[in-house]
C-alpha cells in the first residue's frame, strides 16, 4: 500500500511539469533545411551562383578582369549574406588562367612573391605553355567561388590570342532569303562570325560557324555579343543573336569579344528597286479640286519584288506654291496650277549607308517614283514683284487681278539680285554690302544681315536655306533663313556681280526636295571664274567637277559676257549645264563599292551634241529646252531652239556583280536621263540677239476636263543697246516627239496702264524682251522690255496652237528709277547704271517673282 501511495504523489508531480514544458518551448527541427533537427539551418548559404552562367568569359593572352560578385541563397530561396572575407575562389588550370583572393582573374599566371616591393596579382603574364587546341591557340579553364563550405557553378573562361579581325556571318532563318545581297523587311538572320589571329604577321582563322577546319567561335573563344549601328535598318535580340530587318539601308554590326568592340562587317535591308505613286483612282494624272486634300498611294517594292511598308519617303512638287506634297503623300491644292509630283527615297533619311560603302548591296543610293501629274483648274488673283538689280534702288508690286499698282520700296544699298522663296514669303535682295529680306505681304525690311554679303543665287524649295555668293571673297554662303547663321564653302557662281547683265542668272537650284544644290561656274565671266560644277548634298556633303571650256563667243562681247546656266531635271535626279557639248550630271554615283577612291558622286552621265546658252526642262520632264545665240554677241543674230526628249527611269540606280563573297565586286553605273534630239528650230523672227537670256516654260491654263495641260516655253534675249526697232517675243509648242511649233508675239508700245502725259503713244517702242515669269495659275505670262521699260501682259488661253499668235493685251510701267554710279557722280555703291541719269531716268524690270493671292 505505502509504494502505491508513493508512486501516485510522484505521477501527480510529473504530469503537470511535463504539460508545463511542452506548452512554453518551439520545435528544435523548424530552424533547419531538412526539418528533422540537424544539417543546414534556413539561413544558411545553400547555393552559390556566378556569373555569367551561359556565356563565360572571353579573354585574350594577359587580359584581366573582375569577377562578377556571386551570389547566394538559402535553402528556401531567399538571399543569404556572404561577406567577401569569406569567398575563396579556385581555377581548373592556374597555367591557364589564375584568379586572386580579390576575384580578379588573369588570362595567364598572377605574380606571386615578385619582390622588389612588387605587391602580389598586380602583373598578368601570358599562359605557360600556350594553349594549343587541335593546333589552335585557344584554351578553356573554369571557375568557381567557394564560400560556407558552399562551391559555385563552373564559369567557363575561354582563354586564346589575340584577336586581329572579325568578319561577320549571317544565317537565314527559315523564310528568310539573302539572295540579293540584303534581306527584305522583316526576315531574320542569326549573327556570327569567323575570327582570326595574328600568326607571324598573316592573318590566320581561328574559328568560324560551319568550318571544316576550324571550330566555331562559340566552343572556341566564347560568346560574341552584336550591336547594331542604325537601329531604323535592323534590330538585334541580343539573347539569341538573331537580326530583323526593318527599314531599307546598311548598316555596320559592331562584335565584342574578350572586352573588345570593333565593326565586324555590314548588314543590308534590301532597297526599293521601284516606287509606285497614283492617284486615289489609281490614274497618275488627274484633276483635284482646288482646296480640297487628296492622298496619293504608294507602292514600293524592293530588290528581292517583295513589299515595304512604313517607308520614309519624301515627296516633291514642281510647283509648290500652288500643289504642295506632305511627307506622307498627302497633296494640298492651295492654288490654280499644274504640278508633277513624285516620291522620292533618298539618303540619309530613305536607304542610307555608310559613306565608306555607299552603293552596298544597292543601300546608300536614291530612287525616284513615276510622276503623277496634277491639274487644279481655275485662275486666281496674284502678285507680282519687279526690280533692276545693279540698275535701280527700288522694287515695286501690282495685283494682276485688278492691275492695282503697289508702292515702290526703297532697299538700303542697291541690289545685286532678287528672288523669292518658291512658298512666296520673302524676297530675298542681295548686295555688295549685306543680305535683305523683305515680307511679300507688307513689302516691309524684315532683316539686314551684313554677315552674308554677295549674291543671292537660290532658295531652297523648303525655304530653310538661301545661297549666296560672295563675289569679292570667293565664299558660297548657305544661310540658314530662320536662325540667321551660315556655313561657307569656297568658290563662285557664273553670276557677274560686278557687271550684272539684262537678264536673270540661273547658275543655281536645288532639287525640288530641297536635297541637292547644283551651282555652275564659267570661265568666260573672267577673273578668278573657272569651269567648275559644284554640288551639295545633304547626304555626302559639298563636292566639285570641272567642267569643259566654255564656247568662245561666250566671252566675244566684254560689256556682256555668257555665263554658264543649269536647269534641274523633272524628277530632280540631276542637272543639265549649258555649254558646248551640253552635259546631265545625276544622282547615281559611279565607281567600286567598298573603294572610296573610286566613287564619284553626282557623276557627268549624258552628253548632247549641241550648243546651248541656256537651258529649261518641261514641266512634265520629257523636254530639255536649250537655245544659242547663232549670230554675233556685238552685232546680233539669231537663235537656235533645240528640244531635247527626256526618259528618266523611275527605279533604283544601277549596279553590276560580279564574283562572290569574299571577293564579289559591285560596280555602280551612272544614271541616263535618255536624251535624244527631238530636233532643232531657228526663231528667224530675232535677227538682232546679242545674248539669249531664259527659256520660261509653263503650262497651258486648264479646264475641268482637261487631265494634262499642254507646255509652252518663251524666249528672251537682249539687243544691242543701240536697237529702236520693235521686237518679237517668240514662243515654242514642245510636241511628243519631234519638233514643235514656234510663233512670235507681237509687243505693243501703247495703252500702257500708269503712264503719264504724254500720251503712250509717244513712248519707244519695245526693243528686247529681257526676263519674263508665268503666273502661278499659268493664265499669264509677264515679260520686261527694254526700250520702253515695261512689263507686257500675255494671257495664255487654255488651248495652245500656233495660230493665231498670242496678244500683247496690256502693258505697265513699274517705274523704277535709276541708280547714280559712283562714277558718274553719285554715291550708290553697287550701281552699273551706263551713264548719268536724270531724275526722270528710268530702267527696265531685270527680275520678276510672282505668287498666288488668296481671294478669301
Amino acid at each position: 500500500m505505502r509504494r502505491f501511495l508513493t508512486l501516485v504523489c510522484l505521477l501527480g508531480l510529473a504530469i503537470p511539469a511535463g504539460i508545463s514544458i511542452s506548452g512554453c518551448t518551439r520545435n528544435p527541427a523548424g530552424n533547419y533545411c531538412n526539418g528533422l533537427g540537424y544539417g543546414l539551418k534556413n539561413t544558411d548559404v545553400y547555393n552559390i551562383v556566378m556569373q555569367p552562367q551561359i556565356a563565360g568569359i572571353s579573354l585574350a593572352y594577359g587580359q584581366t578582369i573582375q569577377a562578377q560578385s556571386p551570389t547566394a541563397t538559402t535553402c528556401k530561396g531567399t538571399p543569404a549574406s556572404i561577406a567577401s572575407s569569406q569567398i575563396s575562389y579556385g581555377t581548373s588550370n592556374n597555367q591557364l588562367v589564375d584568379i586572386s583572393p580579390s576575384g580578379n582573374i588573369c588570362a595567364g599566371t598572377w605574380n606571386r612573391n615578385t619582390g622588389g616591393g612588387i605587391a602580389d596579382y598586380t602583373y598578368c603574364y601570358f599562359p605557360n605553355p600556350l594553349p594549343s587546341t587541335n593546333g589552335l591557340p585557344y584554351g578553356i579553364a573554369f571557375l568557381t567561388a567557394t564560400a560556407d563550405s558552399v562551391t559555385s557553378n563552373p564559369v567557363t573562361v575561354y582563354v586564346h590570342a589575340p584577336i586581329s579581325s572579325i568578319s561577320l556571318v549571317t544565317t537565314p532563318l527559315s523564310g528568310s532569303s539573302n539572295a540579293a545581297g540584303c534581306y527584305s523587311q522583316n526576315q531574320q538572320a542569326t549573327l556570327d562570325a569567323d575570327a582570326y589571329y595574328s600568326l607571324n604577321g598573316v592573318q590566320t582563322l581561328l574559328c568560324a560557324p560551319g568550318s571544316t577546319t576550324a571550330p566555331d567561335c562559340l566552343n572556341s573563344i566564347g560568346t560574341l555579343n552584336f550591336t547594331v549601328g542604325t537601329s531604323s535598318v535592323a534590330t538585334i535580340n541580343s539573347a539569341t543573336n538573331v537580326i530583323t530587318a526593318q527599314d531599307p539601308g546598311t548598316t555596320v554590326i559592331n562584335a565584342t569579344i574578350a572586352q573588345s568592340s570593333s565593326a565586324a562587317g555590314y548588314f543590308s535591308t534590301c532597297p526599293p528597286k521601284t516606287i509606285s505613286v497614283a492617284l486615289a483612282n489609281g490614274s497618275t494624272k488627274g484633276i483635284v479640286t482646288q482646296g480640297v486634300g487628296q492622298n496619293l498611294t504608294t507602292a514600293v517594292t524592293d530588290t528581292q519584288g517583295n513589299p515595304i511598308t512604313g517607308l520614309t519617303l519624301t515627296y516633291q512638287s514642281t510647283n509648290p506654291i500652288d500643289i504642295s506634297a506632305g511627307g506622307s503623300g498627302s497633296i494640298t491644292p492651295s492654288y490654280p496650277g499644274v504640278a508633277s509630283v513624285n516620291a522620292i527615297c533618298e539618303p540619309a533619311t530613305c536607304n542610307p549607308a555608310p559613306i565608306n560603302e555607299l552603293g552596298l548591296n544597292g543601300t546608300g543610293l536614291s530612287v525616284s517614283s513615276n510622276p503623277v501629274n496634277i491639274v487644279v483648274p481655275g485662275t486666281t488673283s496674284e502678285f507680282a514683284w519687279f526690280s533692276a538689280p545693279g540698275q535701280s534702288l527700288y522694287f515695286t508690286d501690282i495685283e494682276l487681278l485688278n492691275g492695282t499698282p503697289g508702292k515702290p520700296a526703297r532697299l538700303p544699298f542697291v541690289p545685286n539680285s532678287m528672288v523669292m522663296d518658291q512658298l512666296g514669303n520673302s524676297l530675298y535682295f542681295g548686295s555688295g554690302r549685306e543680305l535683305m529680306i523683305y515680307s511679300t505681304a507688307s513689302n516691309a525690311l524684315t532683316k539686314q544681315d551684313p554677315s552674308v554679303p554677295g549674291v543671292v543665287l537660290a532658295v531652297s524649295p523648303d525655304g530653310d536655306q538661301v545661297l549666296i555668293n560672295d563675289q569679292v571673297r570667293d565664299v558660297l554662303y548657305l544661310y540658314n533663313a530662320s536662325a540667321g547663321t551660315s556655313s561657307t564653302f569656297s568658290g563662285l557662281a557664273a553670276c557677274a556681280e560686278s557687271n550684272p547683265v539684262p537678264g536673270p542668272c540661273t547658275a543655281a537650284a536645288w532639287t525640288p526636295d530641297s536635297q541637292t544644290l547644283y551651282i555652275v561656274d564659267s570661265s568666260s565671266l573672267g577673273g578668278n571664274h573657272t569651269d567648275t560644277l559644284y554640288v551639295h548634298s545633304n547626304n555626302t556633303g559639298w563636292s566639285t567637277y570641272p567642267l569643259a571650256a566654255p564656247p568662245s563667243s561666250w566671252s566675244l562681247n566684254p560689256a556682256n559676257p555668257t555665263g554658264r546656266q543649269l536647269a534641274i531635271t523633272v524628277p530632280g535626279v540631276g542637272a543639265y549645264l549649258s555649254g558646248s557639248p551640253t552635259v546631265a550630271h545625276t544622282w547615281c554615283p559611279t565607281g567600286t563599292v567598298g573603294n572610296n577612291a573610286s566613287i564619284q558622286f553626282y557623276p557627268q552621265s549624258d552628253s548632247v551634241s549641241r550648243q546651248e546658252d541656256v537651258l529649261e526642262s518641261t514641266e512634265d520632264g520629257a523636254h530639255m529646252l536649250g537655245a544659242s545665240l547663232a549670230g554675233s554677241p556685238v552685232t546680233g543674230g539669231s537663235i537656235t531652239l533645240d528640244d531635247i526628249g527626256v526618259s528618266i527611269p523611275s527605279t533604283l540606280c544601277s549596279e553590276t556583280t560580279t564574283g562572290t563573297p569574299p571577293n564579289q565586286v559591285q560596280t555602280m553605273t551612272a544614271l541616263s536621263t535618255n536624251p535624244a534630239l527631238n530636233g532643232s528650230v531657228n526663231l528667224t523672227g530675232v535677227t538682232d540677239a546679242t545674248t539669249v537670256n531664259q527659256i520660261v516654260t509653263g503650262e497651258a491654263p486648264t479646264t475641268a476636263s482637261v487631265t494634262t495641260a499642254a507646255p509652252i516655253a518663251f524666249i528672251t534675249y537682249n539687243t544691242p543697246s543701240t536697237a529702236t526697232a520693235a521686237t518679237l517675243l517668240p514662243y515654242y509648242l514642245p510636241q511628243a516627239s519631234g519638233i514643235g511649233a514656234v510663233n512670235y508675239v507681237s509687243l505693243n508700245d501703247k495703252n500702257v496702264e500708269n503712264a503719264p502725259i504724254p500720251p503712250p503713244a509717244q513712248y519707244p517702242s519695245p526693243t528686247a524682251p529681257i526676263v519674263g515669269a508665268f503666273s502661278p495659275d499659268n493664265s499669264l505670262f509677264l515679260v520686261s522690255t527694254a526700250g520702253d521699260d515695261a512689263i507686257h501682259f500675255i494671257p495664255i488661253p487654255t488651248t495652245l496652237s500656233a495660230t493665231p499668235a498670242l496678244q500683247d493685251t496690256q502693258q505697265y510701267l513699274p517705274d523704277l528709277p535709276a541708280c547714280t554710279p559712283v562714277s558718274a557722280g553719285g554715291d550708290d555703291a553697287g550701281c552699273f547704271y551706263p551713264g548719268t541719269p536724270t531724275p526722270d531716268t528710268y530702267v527696265p524690270a531685270t527680275a520678276i517673282a510672282v505668287k498666288p493671292r488668296s481671294v478669301t
